[in-house]
């Protein structure tokens, strides 16, 4: 159930503008029109807009996710990559209004888009979700507050029932946006580990990240997940570079 609007939001505010706040709660984040009272102004997306959104649909690559057009099974970048997760499912390409979005989360402090992913996650995995431990790819060390992952895994726990596992961490590695997948698997290489030396890991994992790139990211959390004893690891991601 999407959470009730807070009608104060700091004792400072004039009470002219509390009101404008609970009867106008901002504006969309992709066309800027006023979110009205009577819309889910949980998600600061109105509903014309979400319902805009269209996920990845159709044939797939089996591995990465990615939409096929002319390949079958697989992409051309999966043929020759050797992957430690099985599959990925990618709900957006990472372009137009997914991007946006993608980019309110992660870099705008638009901490309520993380309702509207978990949502469609939890759809695009058609019930499936019980079957997995979700576990967030870790973020950067350092970071003082929850990244868009972590955000996206607390609602998917909170609203749509998911078991979140928190089960590793990363300890370094150097921005990847200009590496290739050789680079960024040398990258990450020891930098992801588990949380817990010794601990024991769940025997079905379900990766979840925000942009699958190369694949490498996920590619070195699903190697520690697999070398731990875990037997099935997949991925979910936001959106996928195509």
């Amino acid at each position: 159930m999407p959470d009730p609007l807070s009608a104060a939001r700091g004792k400072s505010r004039r009470p002219w503008r509390v009101f404008l706040d609970v009867l106008f709660p901002g504006r969309c984040l992709l066309c800027g029109e006023w979110l009205r009272m009577a819309s889910d102004n949980d998600v600061p997306v109105c509903r014309p807009c979400r319902d805009a959104l269209v996920p990845i649909h159709g044939a797939r690559c089996a591995r990465c996710g990615m939409a096929l057009i002319s390949e079958i099974g697989t992409c051309a970048r999966c043929r020759g990559s050797q992957y430690a997760f099985e599959s990925n499912i990618a709900l957006f390409p990472y372009s137009g209004d997914p991007r946006r979005l993608i980019g309110a989360l992660k870099f705008q402090g638009r901490s309520r888009v993380a309702a509207l992913f978990a949502a469609l996650a939890s759809a695009a995995l058609a019930g499936e979700l019980a079957g997995f431990a979700v576990v967030p790819v870790p973020s950067r060390p350092g970071r003082k507050s929850p990244d868009a992952v972590e955000l996206v895994a607390r609602r998917l726990e909170r609203d749509h029932g998911a078991t979140v596992a928190r089960l590793l961490v990363r300890t370094g590695g150097a921005q990847q946006k200009t590496l290739d997948f050789a680079q960024r698997r040398q990258n990450l290489s020891g930098m992801i580990r588990l949380a817990r030396a010794g601990g024991s890991v769940p025997s079905r994992v379900l990766l979840l990240d925000d942009v699958f790139t190369t694949g490498a990211t996920l590619d070195a959390c699903a190697r520690a997940l697999r070398d731990a004893g875990c037997r099935s690891v997949a991925g979910l991601t936001l959106a996928i570079e195509e």
